[in-house]
């Protein structure tokens, strides 16, 4: 059983990742928007084509499938992973591909946080005309029901 004080850690710790990087994402282009995007793509990607079934593989599959405990496991997951990316050599764009699954996980999964991962989406969906291999297709549940209007 998850703690409610573990969810409320979660969640301060994702709003204010989430309210920084809708910022920063805001300040950049389509193009540099369609990068982050198309390496958030090959992360994907690389989840799916493990041969063992995860928690990570799961969600890229069918995130409505994961139980509410399953969703917070994950998150805790990508939290310290997100935590050992943030101190690691990885260039900027790989960090930012993670955190775009990582607090749209958050998102989808804390309630308080679902605006700001709509917010976030409707500035990453600028850089979709610039994709090569990621689409609209790609973005997760529930967030997945915006459009490019």
């Amino acid at each position: 059983m998850i703690e409610n004080i573990e969810k409320e850690q979660l969640q301060d710790i994702c709003s204010g990742l989430l309210k920084g990087f809708i910022e920063w994402v805001d300040m950049n282009d389509g193009a540099e928007k369609a990068i982050i995007l198309d390496s958030a793509y090959q992360f994907k990607l690389s989840m799916l084509e493990q041969d063992q079934v995860t928690l990570q593989k799961k969600y890229f599959l069918s995130s409505k499938e994961l139980s509410e405990e399953e969703l917070i496991i994950l998150l805790n997951q990508w939290k310290q992973t997100f935590s050992q990316l943030v101190n690691s050599d990885l260039d900027r764009v790989s960090k930012d591909s993670f955190k775009i699954w990582f607090l749209s996980l958050a998102s989808s999964t804390l309630p308080a946080l679902e605006e700001d991962g709509r917010i976030l989406w409707s500035k990453l969906i600028e850089g979709l005309e610039h994709c090569k291999n990621f689409t609209i297709e790609d973005i997760p549940f529930p967030l997945n029901t915006i459009t490019k209007n």
